[in-house]
């Protein structure tokens, strides 16, 4: 997984890991257990946001009274330009 992670428990149980994947695919990703963190979905990573280099990351998920979460983190939007604040308003499938 990516560095640095933050980690939440979700209203049922579920513990979200978010994190910044600094190898290309460069971007933001998420990956849920729904074990109390023994074992994690990998296989159904989720991506947040494509990056446009490994100058991202930092994190910070919450869960919303809808359920949906929101994530924000910094990244560059376009290659060359300065990093910026950024979120993603998500649920899980």
């Amino acid at each position: 997984m990516g560095i640095p992670p933050h980690l939440i428990q979700l209203a049922n149980g579920w513990i979200v890991v978010v994190y910044g994947y600094r190898r290309e695919p460069f971007g933001e990703r998420a990956c849920v257990s729904r074990d109390e963190g023994k074992t994690w979905d990998i296989a159904n990573e989720i991506v947040l946001n494509n990056a446009a280099s490994r100058d991202l990351g930092y994190p910070s998920s919450v869960q919303l009274k809808d359920g949906s979460i929101l994530t924000v983190y910094y990244q560059a939007e376009k290659f060359g330009q300065p990093t910026s604040l950024l979120s993603t308003h998500w649920r899980i499938k």
